[in-house]
């Protein structure tokens, strides 16, 4: 059939902006649909690792992303209920930049390297079709593209038209953020992690010198404390005396929260669609790889689309590779995820381990989530 386009993907964040820039650079006809309307805030660390800064200048933005002033962090800390504490030097230095800025950035680059890019466009359904996809908008729009990628993030309605099962895990959790005004100069340069029963959250300065404070905690936890995020982070106060030393004289800003969250892995293919970011699978916040892991994933599928739209491949090889490709990067930092996500959670587990190995621990963590 003819396509209406070479590719179209589905969500404007990092990874679909990343894979929109580079597709569009080469020449390819690329459409993205975004959901909502840019800049807005999300829910998230607002942490950008040094593995992300490659990634950034390949795609033609760091210099953008250096002019909105994010907050330079070459150092962290852990702090756990019990009183302990583990400062550590990141292997290079990350920013601190909010979502409201990072993805408005990255998606009008999108579009000046050629990419359209739609907001408030909403996708209905993608449905295989002879030679690409079908693509229907809840506006009623319909076209067609030869490649289809899935950028909607953890969880859409598409999910459940493709049928996708959830993540094979029973640990079922809630993310919350929101930006303090204060004086913040005791973060500055560093982020900060807390430990609290039921969850963890983290601290740290954005552009501005706004500092933003972003965490999970459990379905269960949240359903002992009642509704509002206030409650959360009251009870994270309290679990944790450093947390509500470094919140003394901050004011919140509104909050916002989301959820559910299923820290794992999922297929980086559905139904013939290369899935990117969260859509294939949520890192766990703590890991500071969320972001450059997004990009990552975004460069990953407009590589492997790059080779099926220019003949290199047909689209079946393009599917077995691209999905080769994507648990050889990412399975690694899953799996070191899940494995320091016990010792975040479990005060018991936390505090004797942190008493054993402590500052070790900590060091190998950040090493190796960083791989």
């Amino acid at each position: 059939m003819t396509c209406d386009a070479d590719a179209v993907i589905i969500g404007g964040g990092p990874a679909g902006s990343a894979a929109a820039t580079l597709l569009a650079a080469r020449g390819f006809r690329t459409i993205v649909f975004e959901a909502k309307t840019f800049p807005r805030r999300k829910v998230c660390g607002a942490f950008l690792s040094a593995q992300a800064w490659p990634l950034l200048r390949e795609l033609g933005v760091a210099e953008d992303v250096e002019a909105a002033g994010p907050e330079r962090i070459g150092s962290g800390s852990l702090h756990l209920p019990s009183g302990l504490s583990f400062a550590f030097e990141l292997p290079a230095p990350g920013a601190g930049i909010s979502r409201h800025e990072l993805d408005h950035l990255l998606a009008e680059r999108a579009a000046r390297a050629g990419a359209v890019v739609r907001f408030g466009a909403r996708v209905a359904s993608v449905e295989q079709a002879p030679g690409g996809f079908q693509v229907r908008l809840f506006s009623g729009q319909r076209l067609t593209a030869r490649v289809s990628i899935g950028a909607w993030g953890r969880w859409d309605a598409l999910d459940r038209s493709l049928e996708r099962p959830l993540p094979a895990t029973h640990s079922r959790f809630f993310g919350w953020s929101a930006e303090y005004e204060g004086d913040g100069r005791h973060l500055e340069g560093s982020v900060r992690l807390y430990a609290f029963e039921g969850g963890y959250c983290g601290l740290s300065r954005v552009e501005g010198g706004a500092v933003n404070l972003a965490g999970v905690v459990s379905s269960g936890m949240q359903r002992r404390l009642g509704a509002g995020w206030e409650n959360v982070v009251a009870h994270a106060r309290r679990s944790n005396r450093r947390l509500a030393d470094d919140l003394a004289g901050l004011s919140p800003g509104g909050f916002l929260g989301t959820g559910p969250i299923f820290f794992a892995a999922r297929r980086p293919i559905e139904k013939g669609i290369l899935l990117v970011g969260d859509a294939a699978g949520v890192l766990d916040p703590f890991s500071g790889q969320g972001q450059a892991a997004a990009l990552a994933s975004g460069a990953l599928a407009a590589e492997s689309a790059a080779a099926c739209l220019s003949g290199r491949c047909t689209e079946e090889e393009l599917l077995r590779l691209y999905a080769d490709a994507w648990r050889k990067l990412f399975s690694g930092r899953f799996a070191w995820s899940a494995a320091f996500r016990r010792f975040m959670l479990s005060p018991i587990l936390g505090s004797v381990a942190g008493r054993i190995a402590g500052p070790g621990l900590t060091r190998f963590a950040v090493k190796a989530l960083a791989r």
